[in-house]
């Protein structure tokens, strides 16, 4: 099972360092045959707690397993691109596993095989908090039905979610779930729609979410990197 490492960032100190990390963060996720899905600059909190401009930066790189993304994360190339950065910033880091549920490809009339098409915008959601899942055939049901309407694509739904970097470094949110849409207009028209808000209105008694928007964009100094 593919897995995503997932950077927020929480605070900027510095920038300076950028370019040299930069160049030496893409040579190691390439010498561990990883691939980057995007570095985004505009994430914002559509529910839940938190700052409604979200994290400062989020950045998404996929390897082939949990194993081989922990490999990299602690591996003495990745260990001298995290060095460069420590003065700078501060982020949030996590591995989530990528695992399109079955209702999801049930829903949408698909068998969940092949490679996912690529989405401009995804909407990721954190749990942050349980107090009773007896919600959750309604929900999975009535989400999966308004997110087949707006043309979305659930990207996963991933139940361990360690985080490895952080303040709050530890077991991280309960869950994960990554919703991909055409755009971020089309995500947001999702979010705010009478079908999906039906949704939210069923799970809102037992779990507490955070949510945000970010878009899907590979930089190009890692596509460089992979070519080379």
């Amino acid at each position: 099972m593919k897995a995503w490492v997932i950077f927020e960032r929480l605070e900027e100190r510095n920038l300076d360092f950028v370019g040299d990390y930069r160049k030496a963060a893409a040579e190691s996720v390439a010498d561990y045959g990883g691939t980057y899905l995007t570095v985004s600059f505009e994430n914002p909190v559509v529910e839940g707690p938190g700052l409604s401009s979200g994290p400062r930066m989020i950045a998404v790189k996929e390897f082939a397993s949990r194993e081989a993304a922990e490999q990299w994360f602690d591996s003495p190339q990745y260990r001298a691109a995290r060095k460069i950065r420590e003065a700078g910033v501060t982020n949030r880091t996590m591995i989530v596993d990528v695992n399109p549920p079955a209702y999801a490809h049930a829903q949408a009339g698909t068998s969940g095989q092949g490679e996912r098409p690529v989405m401009a915008a995804w909407v990721v959601f954190e749990r942050l908090e349980e107090r009773s899942l007896d919600f959750v055939p309604e929900y999975r049901k009535v989400a999966a039905a308004s997110v087949a309407k707006f043309g979305g694509q659930y990207q996963t739904v991933s139940l361990v979610n360690p985080v490895i970097e952080g303040p709050d470094i530890g077991d991280g949110p309960k869950m994960i779930s990554i919703i991909g849409f055409s755009s971020r207009d089309q995500a947001l028209a999702w979010f705010n729609s009478p079908d999906y808000r039906q949704a939210i209105e069923i799970r809102r008694p037992g779990v507490t979410n955070r949510a945000l928007v970010i878009d899907v964009i590979a930089p190009e100094y890692a596509r460089q990197r992979t070519a080379s």
